[in-house]
């Protein structure tokens, strides 16, 4: 029996709207300072690119709530897909935790940029607060494993989309929590938030929320009867 699913749609379209508003607001950042760079340097950072910094928090804060909705239109497939697994609720509270953790690094980003631009002399210990929460972003990693993880093995078992992106869900998580482990480097390109790291990672997620997005978009998701397994994007 097939139905179609207009929720899983709009679901689709906002995982393509994440990334694209993602991608908005890293262009809107501009270069942003590495954590090893100097204090000077993060805190003109800051100050020379207050409006910027704050638009992109803005952007990224839109992301990050589009990133959810996609994550739950990702769970309702796969729990309609076989009922019986806990897979769904894995993928459900993994995007629920990453957006938590998300929104509350983007505001504390956001009014740390404030405060100290409002009130300069805290720009001399701006750099404190910027390698903090860098640092979280890259401990954020490990958290990643959790969605991913649990569709790679929902996408195995029920077949919901191609496997090679079960494989592909793997490799982001594992990538994920790798990237957690740059927190003991303190020099290099493989430090928190460093290019090698963050371009990776950041590459291979958008790369498998779109190809999720796109498979949710056309509504190819049937419900099946008793006992069946659909099959999406065959």
């Amino acid at each position: 029996m097939m139905k179609q699913s207009h929720e899983l749609r709009w679901g689709g379209l906002a995982g393509v709207g994440a990334i694209l508003f993602a991608i908005i607001g890293r262009l809107v950042m501009g270069s942003a300072p590495q954590i090893t760079d100097s204090a000077m340097t993060i805190s003109g950072y800051l100050a020379e690119r207050r409006a910027q910094v704050l638009a992109a928090a803005l952007l990224y804060a839109v992301a990050t709530a589009l990133f959810l909705w996609f994550g739950v239109a990702l769970a309702t497939a796969f729990r309609r897909a076989d009922e019986t697994s806990d897979a769904p609720a894995l993928v459900l509270a993994g995007y629920v935790v990453l957006a938590a953790v998300g929104f509350i690094g983007i505001s504390v980003f956001a009014g740390m940029t404030y405060a100290i631009t409002t009130h300069r002399p805290l720009l001399a210990i701006a750099a404190g607060p910027y390698t903090a929460l860098t640092v979280m972003d890259a401990i954020t990693g490990i958290a990643m494993a959790v969605p991913f993880g649990a569709s790679a093995a929902a996408i195995m078992r029920t077949h919901v989309f191609p496997l090679w992106m079960a494989w592909l869900a793997i490799v982001v998580a594992v990538v994920g929590v790798l990237g957690a482990f740059t927190v003991v480097n303190t020099g290099g390109a493989l430090v928190p938030g460093g290019p090698v790291p963050a371009i990776v990672l950041g590459v291979l997620t958008a790369l498998w929320v779109l190809a999720a997005s796109w498979f949710l978009i056309r509504e190819h998701l049937p419900i099946p009867a008793v006992g069946a397994r659909p099959a999406m994007g065959h």
